[in-house]
């Protein structure tokens, strides 16, 4: 095989294995778009703030109680991935401790679910929503924890399948509870409830079939070593995922709670896309630092770049076109959440760094130098938190989510370099985020001041623009990528053609 055939092979390749985990997060995003015209018209404000605290509670006691080792494991993978022993062996003990742990601890929030009602509602009533929601949480690791190894694995077709399927009953047995049987805000866990029991049923059966039982307490014991240090770390989620509601609850009603959890939710479904590149690009990377060490610099600086570009491309185009996309969606009583998402959208695209700052780290063994940067976080967006909300309610919580998401990056990011130094394209990435936050700025502007329709889309369209040609010059979209992705949807006859 030539040289450019290789290339051309390569890229072809890349591209198949992109797609085939994008295609769950593409359905994941049109998903809002067939349910949320039901759902706001089923369910108020104030039941969404109800939804997205009784959903993001339990992940503060799943987080600490788990021990991280379902994160020590996907490290460990790529360490054991030669020794199909020890790979077996990583699974099966990685799952025996979760199972053991979230039984134990789900007989206890079942017999405080009043308290925690209590604490977190402000009343008893909602003590069932916190329980299911528990349970919800606790499968919903253990499923996440197969579809990761199916991704380390380089397994995109399981990966995708599985994930499919979960949105699918989700999406189905939600509406079911919701719009035909009237539950109300209980009928969003109960559906979400069981579609993660069906599907952890499934990944459960699949796994055991290809992987059968096998403990090594060792192995296990290399999982705490390395996930209890950074409790802290992967703990810091949870709590300001959980905190900002809170207080948006507290200090300023549930209905903006619940503004913000639905712009966050959207926000998310563009995460899940980050995440879906990010399938792709993560073995890669993590094979490259574990293969060529210090050689690995510029290869995964390059890799970065386009992991980046095409993370941010679908960001962009939210931001350009959320505004229309909820106007559609939602009743007027929803519109606040608009440049609310618009703020948390721009946090969203730097997590581009948050996919990778941790692999030098996990690479050098040196993890728990994150923790006290996370902490540090955490801090932060509490203070920014009490500070913002109390000015700017929802808008707020969203600044602060942004300034803390600047901060802790940058800070992270220099510690990984001193241990780990990777070539970023410095140049590019700069540019490419200043197209997203400027976009960003000035269409929270026009909302502001009475605009002309032809200015603002003209606006859209150069910012369009300057990221296709970022792209062009960044040797991103060049011919052989543009005729890797054709091969795969255009008729080989067309394309001898071209």
């Amino acid at each position: 095989m030539t040289e450019k055939n290789k290339v051309s092979f390569n890229a072809e390749k890349r591209v198949k294995s992109i797609l085939n985990y994008l295609s769950p997060s593409l359905l994941g995003s049109l998903m809002p778009l067939i349910t949320l015209p039901i759902m706001t018209r089923f369910l108020t404000p104030e039941d969404f703030g109800i939804i997205a605290l009784a959903t993001s509670f339990p992940s503060l006691i799943t987080s600490l109680i788990g021990c991280n080792v379902d994160i020590a494991a996907q490290r460990y993978y790529f360490e054991y991935r030669k020794d199909s022993i020890k790979v077996n062996s990583l699974i099966n003990s990685t799952t025996a401790f979760l199972f053991l742990v979230y039984i134990v601890s789900s007989l206890f929030v079942f017999v405080n679910k009043s308290l925690f009602s209590r604490l977190i509602m402000g009343n008893p009533e909602c003590g069932l929503a916190i329980f299911i929601s528990y349970l919800t949480v606790c499968l919903n690791i253990l499923v996440t924890f197969y579809l990761t190894m199916y991704r380390n694995m380089e397994r995109p077709k399981s990966f995708s399948r599985f994930t499919i399927i979960q949105m699918v009953m989700n999406a189905t047995l939600v509406l079911f509870f919701v719009a035909v049987l009237r539950f109300g805000y209980l009928g969003v866990i109960y559906g979400s409830f069981l579609a993660t029991l069906i599907i952890f049923c499934m990944l459960f059966w699949k796994f055991q079939r290809e992987f059968p039982f096998r403990f090594d307490f060792k192995i296990l014991k290399d999982n705490f070593k390395y996930g209890i240090p950074l409790l802290g770390n992967y703990l810091s989620g949870p709590v300001s995922q959980f905190l900002d509601k809170y207080l948006l609850r507290s200090i300023v009603s549930l209905s903006s709670a619940g503004i913000y959890s639905i712009a966050q939710n959207v926000s998310r479904k563009l995460f899940e896309f980050i995440t879906a590149i990010q399938s792709t690009y993560h073995p890669i990377f993590m094979k490259d630092i574990f293969d060529r060490g210090k050689e690995a610099a510029n290869s995964i600086g390059r890799n970065f770049t386009i992991f980046t570009y095409l993370s941010i491309s679908v960001v962009l185009g939210m931001i350009l076109f959320g505004e229309e996309i909820i106007h559609i969606l939602a009743p007027s009583s929803y519109y606040g959440a608009i440049n609310v998402m618009l703020i948390i959208l721009c946090g969203i695209s730097l997590q581009t760094f948050g996919k990778i700052v941790d692999i030098p780290l996990a690479y050098v063994k040196k993890a728990y130098l994150s923790v006290p940067i996370t902490l540090f976080g955490v801090i932060m967006n509490v203070l920014l938190n009490l500070l913002f909300i109390s000015f700017w309610g929802a808008v707020g919580a969203a600044l602060a989510t942004v300034a803390t998401i600047i901060i802790s990056n940058a800070v992270y990011l220099a510690v990984s370099q001193k241990c780990y130094y990777i070539n970023y394209e410095k140049k590019i990435l700069s540019l490419l985020y200043a197209n997203i936050f400027i976009s960003t700025i000035v269409l929270i502007i026009f909302s502001k001041i009475e605009t002309l329709l032809f200015v603002k889309y003209c606006f859209k369209v150069i910012s369009l623009g300057l990221f296709i040609i970022l792209g062009m010059k960044s040797r991103i979209i060049t011919k052989v990528n543009i005729k890797a992705a054709l091969r795969i949807f255009v008729p080989k006859r067309i394309l001898l053609n071209i």
